[in-house]
């Protein structure tokens, strides 16, 4: 990802309606049941920090780490008081079967290699330990937006699964999100092909109301998702477990 740009979420992560409610998304997946109680949790590519804070008040027992490639994020995340490592996705600076968690949010797409990647975190990942991925989805909404992030690819839920059950993986939900606000979706990036307008990479904070609004929509899945899936939508959310045996 483009250094500038993942700095500037610095100033957003906290109020910005997409950062707001993905990360409780994200909670409701880390709080379902599990065979132990959550000890320590891995967020790789923690950028600068918003989601580990977070993470540190809702899990005060559990030792939070991050890992984060650019060095610039790293220190951000470091002043704001997190415990952040430098390393990568694919080559994780800790040891075999060591964490509960290993989370992953929209940074597996940033990968040329994303079966590496998901290797790694299962070699990280106690025997019961959970992955917590989320990725942008739908490849037939590829755009310049999506080169301009660095991404290699957008997911299909069969694709994502399949990734996942490779690398060894038990999966026990996948399910898309961002679902209630797809059509405007559609129809933004459809009006910056007709008219040819320039995309950018840059995320801004919109004009309050709006971004309580679009917080309010899309706060509503986080309900919907806690009683099922959700068939279509912008992103996908997986979380799957490190089986006590090999998956044959």
């Amino acid at each position: 990802m483009d250094e500038k740009l993942l700095l500037s979420f610095e100033s957003l992560e906290e109020t910005h309606w997409w950062f707001v409610v993905r990360r409780g998304i994200v909670l409701d997946a880390i709080a379902r049941p599990a065979p132990r109680p959550v000890q320590s949790i891995l967020d790789v590519g923690c950028g600068t920090g918003g989601t580990m804070r977070v993470l540190r008040t809702r899990f005060p027992n559990a030792e939070i780490k991050g890992i984060e490639p650019i060095e610039a994020a790293a220190r951000i995340a470091a002043g704001r008081g997190c415990d952040v490592t430098s390393g990568t996705f694919e080559h994780l600076p800790v040891e075999g079967e060591s964490l509960d968690i290993v989370m992953a949010l929209d940074v597996l797409e940033h990968l040329a290699d994303d079966g590496r990647g998901l290797a790694e975190a299962f070699r990280a990942l106690r025997p019961g330990g959970r992955l917590i991925v989320t990725v942008p989805a739908l490849p037939r909404q590829w755009s310049v937006h999506d080169e301009l992030n660095g991404h290699f690819r957008r997911y299909t839920r069969a694709g994502l699964v399949g990734a996942a059950r490779a690398a060894g993986f038990r999966v026990e939900r996948a399910t898309y999100f961002n679902t209630l606000l797809l059509p405007l979706a559609l129809l933004e990036r459809a009006a910056l092909r007709w008219f040819k307008l320039p995309s950018s990479p840059a995320v801004s904070l919109p004009p309050r109301p709006l971004n309580a609004s679009l917080r309010g929509v899309f706060g509503l899945e986080r309900l919907i998702l806690a009683r099922k899936d959700l068939p279509v939508g912008l992103s996908l959310l997986l979380i799957a477990s490190r089986p006590a045996q090999p998956v044959v």
